[in-house]
Parts: structure tokens; sequence; C-alpha cells
């Protein structure tokens, strides 16, 4: 671990030095039992050199405990640690909510203004990344297209600053989405297929 700080002084510069410190800590979060070294590795997606590493850092760091030897040796998490209890826990509660924080949102801001709210892209099929856009196709009925796109545009400000991810709708009437389905279209294909419907009604129900 690079040694520019003190470790009581700013603990999470150690803790946070590594993604895959990061990652094991996820992995080992909800486990009370503990996890051999192997499947903690598995669990953050990282290879088993990177996790013997990223647990012999926490360790150092008190983060993590390691119970038995040998081949049923376990390791978990430090429950009593004060930075696992008021800051790691924490934070992690805050980022599994993150995601589904910003579906609600959508619902919330579109529920009585859309026939159905439709995520596709890259954070659809869970493949984004920091400055990746949030695709959403908005249907509505004719009359109220012009008015859901401003509603879209205002609502993509804010969420831009609550989330900082980039909203990018794309608003059709419910004629122009079947239209582009009886075409084929290849976008509409492709969030039929991908998509994700945050609404009661579906995209598919809607125009096939």
């Amino acid at each position: 671990m690079p040694n520019k700080t003190s470790f009581l002084n700013s603990p999470l510069n150690w803790v946070f030095s590594a993604p895959s410190n990061i990652a094991v800590i996820r992995a080992l979060k909800d486990s009370r039992e503990g996890m051999s070294g192997r499947a903690a590795a598995r669990a953050a997606g990282f290879t088993h050199q990177a996790c013997r590493r990223a647990l012999g850092d926490l360790e150092s760091a008190g983060i993590i405990i390691r119970q038995g030897a040998g081949h049923t040796q376990l390791v978990r998490l430090n429950f009593e640690n004060i930075l696992v209890k008021e800051a790691l826990l924490p934070m992690f509660r805050a980022e599994k909510s993150f995601l589904e924080s910003a579906r609600l949102k959508i619902r919330k801001e579109f529920g009585q203004h859309a026939r159905t709210a439709t995520l596709f892209g890259s954070a659809a099929r869970k493949e984004d990344e920091p400055g990746s856009d949030a695709d959403l196709l908005l249907v509505t009925d004719a009359q109220d297209k012009e008015l859901l796109e401003e509603r879209a545009r205002k609502f993509g400000k804010r969420f831009i600053a609550e989330y900082g991810v980039r909203f990018s709708p794309m608003v059709l009437t419910t004629r122009e989405a079947r239209a582009k389905y009886n075409k084929s279209a290849p976008l509409l294909k492709n969030i039929l297929e991908h998509g994700i419907d945050l609404l009661s009604e579906r995209l598919k129900d809607i125009i096939k």
C-alpha cells in the first residue's frame, strides 16, 4: 500500500488504494461466517493473487479477520471495527440502493405522464461506465408527446446533478413505436430484447 498518509488520519486512503480491496469488502459484507480466500476471489471478480494481496492489506488495517488454518481457513469482515461499522457498511448499503433509487425517481417522474418507460443501452445490460448515458424510451399518447419531452428535459438536469449520470430520453408516441416495430427497426428490437420496463405497462404489450 502507498505510505503517503497516516492511517489513523486518513484510513480510507489505505482501504480504497486498490479496486480489489473494495471488491473484497463488498464480497464479504453479507457473510458473518466468512469464506475461503478462493471463494472471496470469485465473489469479488478478481484473480486469486489479487485477492490475496487485498486480504493482506485489509488484514493489516484490521478490516478483516482470518479464522482457522490451512485449507479450512476462512476470512471475514471484522464487524467490531469502527471503520467497518460506521463508514464501510453504510457506504455499501447506499451503493446497493443507488440503482433502485434512480429507478424509483424515474417511476415517480413519469408514472402519470407516460404509458411505458423502458431503460435500455449499457445501463440495462449492466455494462455502463462513468460517463455512460442512462438511455430511456418513453412512449405516450400523441397529444402528450411535447409535454413529455419538456418534462424529460427538465428531469435530465436534476438527474445528472443527483446521480452523476447523463439522462438520455427518447420520446415516441404509441403509433410511432408501433411503426418502428412493424419495420423491424434495430434499435427497437434491441430495446425489446434487453430493455428493463420501469412502469406497470410493458413496452411489448402496447406495440405488438
